[in-house]
This record gives C-alpha cells, sequence and structure tokens, in this order.
C-alpha cells in the first residue's frame, strides 16, 4: 500500500510537508471538486507528501474524510484522517477505525475534537466517551489485532499539541498530555496553529528534555483578515492571533493583492523558522481555492 508520508516523516534528511484539506456540506459539486482538484495538483507537484482531511471541523457537519481520503487515496496521494472523539461513542470509533483499516487508510490523526456545532435542527450533543489518549491506546491494540490477523501494516497515528497558551500551567499540562500521547503509542506530532517563534522553539527543547523523539510537524497557516479576526475571538480552540497581529494584517489586506502576496510570504516564512527550529516539516492550512497557492509558498 502507499506509504509515503510514513517514510518521509521518519527520514531525519527530509523537511515534510503536508497539506490539510476542508471537505464542504456537500456529498458532491463545487466543494468536493475543489478539494479533489487540490490534492490532485499536490500529487503532481511532488513536494507534497500527504493530505490531510479534517473531521467535521468546529463541530459542524461536512463530508466525511474517509470516503473523500480514499478518493484522493486513489490518486496516488498519500492521507491522513482526522478521527475525533466529538460524534460518535467507543463502539462507533472501533467500528471506524477497523473501516479505516480495511480501506487502507492507516495514517491517522487522534484528536479530542472541537465542541459541537450545529447540524440538523440545531446544536449537536457532544459524546466525548474517550479523549485523544484513550483514541490512541485503541487505535495502537486494534493495531495489534489487524497485523496478528496478516495484515502487514498497522496504524500510522499522530497526535496533536498547542504550545500557544496564555498561562504557564496551561502550557505545560499541554506537555503532559504530549507525554501521555507518547506512552500511549502516538507516532508523530502536528502542532495547534500559532504564530511565535519562541514557543515553536519552547516546544522543541520540553520535547528534547522530557525525551521525547517524536517528528513534528509545525502548523502555518495563510493568514487573510476573516480568519485573522476568528482566530482572535478565539473562536478556533487553541489557535492564537494577537491585538497587534491582527491589525497588522487588516494593514496588510486593504490592498488584496499586497495582502495575499504578504499572507504568502509570511507562512513562507514561518515555514523557513520551523525547519531551522530543527522541525521535521510543515503542515499547511487554509488553501481552499487552488493549488497555486502552495507551490507560491513552497518556492
Amino acid at each position: 500500500m502507499l506509504r509515503v508520508f510514513q517514510n518521509d516523516i521518519l527520514d531525519p534528511e527530509r523537511f515534510v510537508v503536508t497539506l490539510e484539506l476542508v471537505p464542504g456540506r456537500e456529498a458532491r459539486g463545487h466543494s468536493v471538486d475543489t478539494v479533489m482538484g487540490i490534492a490532485r495538483d499536490a500529487f503532481s507537484d511532488g513536494r507534497v507528501s500527504a493530505v490531510s482531511i479534517t473531521d467535521n471541523p468546529g463541530g459542524n457537519p461536512s463530508l466525511s474524510p474517509d470516503v473523500i481520503g480514499a478518493e484522493i487515496f486513489k490518486l496516488g496521494m498519500d492521507v491522513i484522517v482526522h478521527f475525533t472523539c466529538r460524534d460518535t461513542n467507543r463502539v462507533g470509533m472501533e467500528s471506524r477505525a477497523l473501516q479505516l483499516a480495511m480501506m487502507g487508510m492507516k495514517n491517522i490523526l487522534a484528536l479530542t475534537g472541537d465542541y459541537s456545532g450545529k447540524g440538523f435542527g440545531g446544536q449537536g450533543s457532544p459524546v466525548f466517551d474517550l479523549d485523544s489518549v484513550q483514541l490512541q491506546i485503541l487505535l495502537d491494540l486494534i493495531s495489534e489485532r489487524i497485523v496478528a490477523a496478516g495484515d502487514p501494516d498497522p496504524f500510522f497515528t499522530g497526535c496533536a499539541v498547542s504550545p500557544f497558551k496564555s498561562t504557564e500551567a496551561e502550557s505545560f499540562a499541554q506537555y503532559a498530555k504530549l507525554c501521555r500521547k507518547r506512552a500511549a503509542g502516538a507516532q508523530y506530532v502536528i502542532t495547534q496553529l500559532g504564530y511565535d517563534g519562541r514557543k515553536f522553539l519552547e516546544l522543541m527543547q520540553v520535547m528534547a528534555h522530557a525525551g521525547i523523539d517524536l517528528p513534528v510537524l509545525g502548523s502555518v497557516y495563510l493568514l487573510t483578515p476573516k480568519v485573522a479576526a476568528i482566530m482572535h475571538q478565539g473562536r478556533v480552540p487553541g489557535a492564537v492571533v494577537t491585538n497587534a497581529l491582527l491589525a497588522q494584517v487588516r494593514q496588510e489586506w486593504t490592498n488584496k493583492v499586497d495582502g495575499r502576496r504578504l499572507a504568502i510570504e509570511r507562512a513562507a516564512q514561518l515555514g523557513a523558522l520551523l525547519k531551522g527550529l530543527g522541525y521535521r516539516g510543515m503542515h499547511l492550512g487554509g488553501v481552499h481555492k487552488s493549488f497555486a497557492t502552495v507551490g507560491r509558498i513552497l518556492d
């Protein structure tokens, strides 16, 4: 089976690029065509190791990452499936994991998940029968079962961490949970969104001190005024945009051409910073229309 992402991220000589895609609330149509088009172009470009597919982001219903991920997988592009604990209990999560194993979708980002948003008829009821640490344990145990049944490829599971917290206590709670995720079987790490180079460095220092030798991808997001305002308001859990950064982004986008150019430059500079700090790669998000923007950032 296709194992490009696992091979790339475990190679210490590579700086890996992954691209986050967000399915829309359609089973077919423009949003599906756009996601598939970006994935197809990412595969043709050759610089992206895998695309990751979000799981009902913000707790709002969207096309399942499993089904659109399987379609992207057929293109030859490797896929990371986001797997949250919000929408189903442990029975449903185990069933979903078995389904992914049968489909050959073995790269998983195990997440607790955002709180529930609005679905049919109103607010969804959150489940959270397990959390991200327990989900890691579940996936690790299922990996043992599928290997014992003759499948040579276990799950390749990752976890998230956010160094961008307001207080020292909150930060160290994140780092303590990261240690638990590592002990539960996590094999790679992807950070939350943030724009503080010192906190990116702090994460690497804490991991070195704690002896956590997992490869880490730093999240890089193409920042527009609308998204910056949403993050500034705290509507994306864990993502931080300060007053000064929000004001700067709004100033930059008074001319849209200049604003997009500077947003691309900011993303590229953050990617270069991550590489210099010893991150294994960058996890790029915020690209929703075409792969051309990704190409400019990587160039």
